[in-house]
């Protein structure tokens, strides 16, 4: 996944869900390793370590996806805002803030969708591997202490 292309791929509405799909092998490794902590098969440091290889390499992977997302988001927000008041004031009429927030807010929906799926999965990735890393800590003391 290349920056230069999912920035790309943000450029245009039509091909904004093309981001969720270029993410979907990290948004599977993700799922997968939250149906092993659900199912509580997680207590060995051999497989904790896999865990977190994986998971850590997803973060990276998504967490740049995400600030693309953030950024290209408010970007868009503000260029429409800013755009939405040259226009009024061109045609001699009264800008107001709060109805150009709601304008652009809806303008950039489908932004905020990919941008909060996006989020989601880092979050919960980030949340597994704190997880991984206290359970792995926790065996290594037990293991000590044997």
């Amino acid at each position: 996944m290349r920056i230069i292309e999912i920035e790309e791929l943000f450029k245009k509405d039509d091909t904004l869900d093309q981001v969720l799909d270029k993410c979907q092998a990290d948004f599977d490794r993700i799922d997968y390793w939250s149906q092993v902590r659900k199912n509580n098969l997680t207590d060995n440091s051999a497989e904790i370590g896999k865990a977190l290889n994986e998971l850590s390499g997803c973060y990276s992977n998504l967490r740049t996806v995400l600030g693309i997302a953030e950024t290209e988001k408010k970007n868009r927000h503000i260029r429409f805002k800013e755009s939405l008041r040259i226009e009024i004031e061109k045609e001699g009429g009264k800008y107001v803030d709060s109805k150009a927030e709601v304008q652009a807010s809806a303008n950039v929906v489908q932004f905020r969708r990919v941008r909060n799926i996006i989020n989601a999965y880092v979050e919960s990735c980030d949340k597994h591997i704190l997880t991984l890393q206290s359970i792995l800590k926790d065996l290594s003391k037990d293991y000590n202490h044997s």
